[in-house]
């Protein structure tokens, strides 16, 4: 049974020049060819009298999934599709091969299939062999044969190599309370004291940082304390709310990083302050830190702050 445009259309699609299996040219190729050309161009909106006029009733459809299906299925597969398909595939063909034998044509081909959405948009390969009967003046096809094209195999290496890998980080003792301590002190001086000296101390020349709220909303350690110079002086004016970042001490994870430093990572809680009030949650979030030791000290390399949840 067809499951979607998408399937069919991998078993379907001829582009504009064929190659004749003999040596002379198939006398109705350029008629075949624009038959399958428009055929592409309705069947890629789901126009259903687009699939009625192509297939022959008679039609014996093998998909490349080993299913057999005919005609009246395929038009009610399609009837049961959305107007607007989720996955779209952009497709053309290599290879083409057209052989006519009288009233009947067969045409071989290698259909690509490439995603048009989505992350993933690698190729997708099939051998394709539709036969065609001409009839009342037009030609039909009445079987139709799809086959997944096999991956190519990987290169054999000249020989097999050992196996060498070399073993993770290991944190050293106490790298994990040097850590938090520094993450105590940069937190510290970024929301409650507005230290900004300390600031420019704890991040790095080349700095930078991602939030999910703003993208890469820092490209150097100057851009990162200007911001929070930025943000002092909108709290001291009172155009901004004061506010403290704490962090949930049990989701902080620490891994050490070989001839740079540590990664730290955690959650993280912040809070609207207000003299003569409780603080007030306002809202939670992971964080990732990339650490670098320098003479002793700790700085801040790379930062991500992401999955930000407001209170209720």
């Amino acid at each position: 049974m067809v499951r979607s445009l998408g399937i069919l259309l991998a078993s379907l699609l001829l582009c504009e020049h064929g190659i004749a299996y003999g040596a002379d040219p198939a006398p109705a190729e350029r008629e075949l060819t624009e038959l399958l050309r428009t055929f592409l161009d309705a069947a890629s909106r789901n126009e259903v009298a687009a699939h009625e006029r192509f297939w022959a009733d008679e039609l014996v459809y093998t998909s490349s999934a080993g299913e057999r299906t005919n005609k009246s299925e395929i038009l009610a597969s399609l009837r049961e599709l959305p107007e607007t398909p989720e996955e779209a595939v952009n497709y053309s063909a290599e290879d083409i091969r057209v052989g006519q034998y009288g009233d009947l044509a067969v045409v071989a081909f290698r259909l690509v299939g490439t995603p048009a959405v989505g992350v993933d948009r690698t190729p997708l390969h099939y051998l394709n062999t539709g036969t065609f009967l001409h009839r009342n003046g037009e030609w039909r096809a009445i079987a139709w044969q799809a086959t997944r094209e096999a991956e190519p195999a990987r290169p054999a290496p000249a020989k097999d190599a050992a196996v060498n890998l070399t073993p993770g980080a290991v944190a050293r003792p106490g790298l994990a309370a040097e850590i938090q301590a520094a993450d105590a002190a940069f937190f510290k001086a970024f929301f409650d004291t507005c230290d900004i000296e300390a600031v420019r101390r704890f991040v790095t020349d080349d700095f930078e940082m991602f939030h999910d709220k703003g993208g890469r909303v820092s490209t150097s350690g100057a851009e990162f304390v200007k911001s929070a110079e930025d943000k002092c002086r909108r709290q001291a004016e009172g155009t901004d709310f004061l506010s403290t970042r704490r962090l949930v001490p049990e989701s902080l994870q620490v891994f050490a990083l070989d001839n740079f430093g540590a990664i730290s990572t955690g959650t993280h809680e912040f809070f609207a302050v207000k003299q003569g009030a409780p603080d007030r949650l306002t809202e939670t979030g992971r964080f990732t830190i990339v650490w670098k030791e320098e003479n002793g000290s700790w700085k801040l390399a790379r930062a991500l702050s992401y999955d930000h949840v407001l209170a209720p």
